[in-house]
């Protein structure tokens, strides 16, 4: 299951505010068979990880979703989704959640 695109960045978001790593961009396989997010090579990002417990969250974008904006009536950001992910960040960092 997909999820928007908004609230993969904002699990993103609250991932790297804990000081996990958070990679963007397309899953592909390179000719060597090795998997790549953007430029990064996955095995070489996974490596730095080699001997510890972690939690992997992978998250497909559906990309087919149609796509409504709206302006935040606070900073006058365009936004998809529920709520402006400037300004709720900005709430939770304040909060210090």
């Amino acid at each position: 299951m997909a999820l928007t695109k908004p609230n993969a960045l904002r699990l993103a978001s609250y991932a790297m505010n804990e000081g996990a790593l958070a990679l963007r961009g397309q899953l592909l396989r390179d000719e060597d068979g090795q998997y790549n997010v953007g430029d990064r090579n996955m095995s070489e990002w996974l490596a730095q990880a080699e001997g510890n417990e972690v939690i992997i969250i992978l998250a497909s974008v559906d990309t087919t979703a149609h796509t409504r904006y709206r302006q935040c009536d606070i900073c006058g950001r365009d936004y998809e989704g529920e709520e402006c992910l400037h300004c709720a960040s900005a709430r939770a960092r304040l909060r210090g959640n």
